[in-house]
C-alpha cells in the first residue's frame, strides 16, 4: 500500500465533527449532536530486522519527526532510531521461529479539527497503561492528513517472555480507553462497537436466552 494510499484509508475510517464536552447540548435524554467516533486500526506487522528498521523510518519520516517511547525518551536523528529498531532484534530475537511477528502496528486517530498534540496525549496515556508494564514501544504523529493520528508500534516479545497476541475484541477494548483519555482532555469521543460486533454479541445472548429456555 502507498502512503498516500494508506492516509486516504485512514480519513475514510473517519466521521463526524470534533466536539467538546462542554459543547454537547441535551434535548432531554439525548444529545443533540453524536460525538465523534475514535478510530483505532492495527495496521500490519514486522517480521524481520530490516522490516523494523523500514518502519521506524516510514513512522518518523526518515528522523523528520520524533519517535518516543515507553520510558519517555525521544529519537530523532536517524542513528539513534536505527540503534532502536537494532536494539529491537537481540538474542532473543534470533531464537524465533520464522514468519514470527516481531511487532505490531497500530494506528490510533481523530477526525479533523481535533488538536493534534491531545490525541498525541491520549495515546501517551492508553499505551502507558496497556503496554508500558510489561512491553517496549514506539510512537509517532502524524499530521500530514486531515485527520490528526499516531502510529504505534508494538514490540510482541513481553519482559516477561509472553507474547502479545491480537484476539477478537481487543481493538474495541483500546477504542473505549482511547477514546476515555480524549474525553480526561475535554474532547467528546466514542467507542461505539462496530455493528458485526452488535450482531456478535446480539447472537450470543439469544443463543444464551434459548438454552436457558430449553433447560425450563
Amino acid at each position: 500500500m502507498t502512503n498516500k494510499a494508506q492516509h486516504d484509508s485512514i480519513s475514510g475510517l473517519l466521521s463526524g465533527d470534533v466536539r467538546y464536552k462542554g459543547n454537547r447540548i441535551k434535548d432531554g435524554s439525548r444529545y443533540s449532536k453524536k460525538p465523534p467516533e475514535v478510530m483505532v486500526k492495527i495496521s500490519g506487522h514486522c517480521y524481520t530486522s530490516g522490516h523494523t528498521l523500514s518502519h521506524f523510518d516510514y513512522i518518523s519520516r526518515n528522523s523528520k519527526l520524533e519517535l518516543e517511547d515507553e520510558t519517555g525518551q525521544v529519537y530523532q536523528d536517524k542513528t539513534s532510531i536505527h540503534q532502536l529498531a537494532n536494539d529491537w532484534h537481540g538474542d532473543e530475537y534470533r531464537q524465533q521461529k520464522r514468519n514470527t511477528r516481531h511487532n505490531t502496528h497500530i494506528v490510533l486517530s481523530m477526525p479533523e479539527g481535533t488538536e493534534p498534540k491531545a490525541v498525541k496525549k491520549g495515546v501517551r496515556e492508553l499505551a502507558k497503561k496497556t503496554f508500558a508494564g510489561n512491553h517496549q514501544y514506539v510512537f509517532a504523529l502524524h499530521t500530514d492528513t486531515d485527520s490528526p493520528h499516531v502510529h504505534l508500534t508494538v514490540k510482541n516479545l513481553g519482559f516477561d517472555g509472553k507474547r502479545l497476541h491480537v484476539k477478537k475484541g481487543l481493538p474495541q477494548i483500546w477504542r473505549k480507553g482511547f477514546a476515555y483519555e480524549m474525553e480526561k482532555q475535554g474532547i467528546a469521543a466514542e467507542a461505539t462497537p462496530s455493528l458485526k460486533r452488535l450482531e456478535f454479541l446480539k447472537t450470543i445472548r439469544n443463543k444464551k436466552l434459548q438454552q436457558d429456555y430449553d433447560r425450563d
